[in-house]
């Protein structure tokens, strides 16, 4: 009875992270903005981790949720930092710099000569 028990929680448990792992896949396909992508690929991951943490607890071993926190410990400081440099280039395209005129370059006045150049050898 408990061995039915534990394979009915896990067909649960991988349902939801097959759930997760379609909602990621067609928020990365459907989405336009790069900020919702990220999320999609956070949604992406948290199915792909449940999977490490299901398949660990099934088998009545560490090894899975050691894979979970090993997937979320990498990925969220990149998650992180690419969610901030996208909110970055959001807001310069939002705020942009104004233009500076830049003004044309004047004479030299060490060039005694019109003829004095590079090319003219001498």
């Amino acid at each position: 009875m408990i061995l039915l028990t534990s394979v009915a929680l896990l067909h649960n448990q991988l349902l939801v992270a097959v759930l997760l792992i379609a909602l990621g896949f067609l928020g990365m396909l459907l989405q336009r903005n790069a900020f919702s992508m990220v999320f999609s690929l956070l949604l992406w991951l948290q199915g792909a981790g449940l999977i490490c943490a299901a398949y660990g607890q099934s088998r009545g071993a560490r090894e899975g949720s050691l894979f979970f926190l090993l997937i979320f410990l990498f990925l969220l400081p990149l998650l992180s930092t690419l969610s901030f440099l996208i909110l970055q280039s959001q807001r310069k395209r939002q705020n942009p710099e104004p233009v500076q005129e830049v003004e044309p370059a004047t004479e030299s006045p060490y060039r005694i000569f019109p003829d004095q150049g590079i090319d003219s050898g001498g």
